[in-house]
């Protein structure tokens, strides 16, 4: 207990309890007793001498009993109870002041650890903890206004952006089409003014616009890599890009025969310095050939401008007949233009 506790203790009191009273039935008891001793012994005591009678002498403490009031003996309850509840008070003020000495101790040890922890907390870190369940603050209306401005200039950076692109892939559209109009309009369309068309002058060979200027010279020739040949086979040196020939077109040529397999030259119009006109694809059309069947078959589909070796098997060239050249043969034949088709064209056969 604290000298707090002690100090408030009020001081019990030293008055001593008084006896308490007998009950009326006791004293009942004790004169109706004395009555009957009184009756034995005729009524008084026998007197001894001078000296005073025994029925004088004083009771003891039954006389002293009876002496005693009952308003005496109802005080002193009274007062009994007053003691009694005095010191129940007393103790529960002692119980009291012990509650708060335990409290004031607690309150100091629970201190004392609370700025332990305030100190500990201190030296530690600060730890944001994310709200649970919570969203973010709401915003102000200056954050609203700014965040706009912000959103704003990011869409018109944007706008810019898309709008500085569009313009330069405009630019390039617009400086290809003016090269595309030039090319169209200006190179390409002399061009086709003059490609596969008739020159002005004449010259040998005569070659159409837009020709391979390798026309104008004569191939260089070969033999044959193969024993024979066994199938007519057109191999295209030089690819055209006029006309194609069809079944019953007239075309002219410059052409260089060999036999396939030592490559000697049985005939050239090279060397006669003159193109040769034949009418081509009769076969087809279930007409007599002009020329050999190597010739007739082997010139159509090809386009006008181009340059080919004409590999040609023994039985679509001359099948060795008297006076002509003998097995397989080889011809370079460039095709320079086409004529109208005209039935009563000449019947000449390269190498007559």
């Amino acid at each position: 207990m604290s000298d707090r506790g002690r100090n408030r203790r009020p001081a019990r009191s030293t008055r001593a309890t008084p006896a308490k009273a007998t009950p009326a039935s006791a004293e009942s008891s004790a004169d109706a007793a004395e009555e009957d001793a009184s009756a034995t012994t005729g009524g008084s005591a026998p007197t001894v001498g001078t000296g005073p009678t025994v029925g004088a002498m004083p009771a003891g403490p039954a006389a002293v009993s009876d002496s005693t009031s009952p308003a005496d003996d109802t005080d002193g309850e009274l007062a009994d109870d007053a003691a009694a509840a005095d010191a129940d008070k007393s103790d529960l003020s002692d119980s009291s002041d012990e509650a708060a000495d335990a409290a004031d101790s607690d309150g100091a040890d629970d201190n004392d650890g609370d700025e332990s922890d305030a100190d500990d907390d201190e030296d530690k870190p600060a730890v944001t903890k994310p709200a649970r369940g919570k969203g973010p603050a709401p915003l102000t209306k200056a954050e609203k206004r700014a965040a706009a401005r912000v959103a704003a200039n990011r869409a018109a950076r944007r706008k810019r952006v898309g709008q500085a692109i569009a313009g330069t892939v405009i630019v390039l559209l617009a400086i290809g089409g003016a090269f595309a109009g030039v090319w169209y309009f200006g190179d390409r369309a002399e061009q086709q003014k003059t490609e596969c068309k008739k020159p002005d002058q004449s010259s040998y060979p005569p070659l159409l616009g837009g020709f391979d200027k390798r026309l104008a010279e004569e191939p260089k020739t070969e033999a044959g890599k193969e024993q024979s040949v066994a199938l007519r086979q057109v191999t295209t040196l030089i690819q055209g890009k006029c006309k194609t020939v069809k079944a019953g077109d007239t075309v002219v040529v410059n052409y260089i025969g060999l036999t396939y397999k030592d490559g000697k030259k049985f005939d050239s119009s090279w060397d006669h310095k003159q193109t040769f006109p034949v009418q081509v694809g009769m076969l087809e059309q279930n007409q007599q050939a002009q020329v050999i069947e190597g010739w007739d078959r082997g010139l159509v589909g090809l386009k006008v401008g181009s340059r080919v070796i004409l590999d040609i098997p023994v039985k679509e060239a001359y099948n060795n007949a008297e006076g002509y050249p003998q097995g397989d043969l080889r011809f370079y034949v460039d095709i320079l233009d086409i004529q109208a088709a005209d039935a009563s064209g000449g019947l000449q056969i390269p190498g007559n």
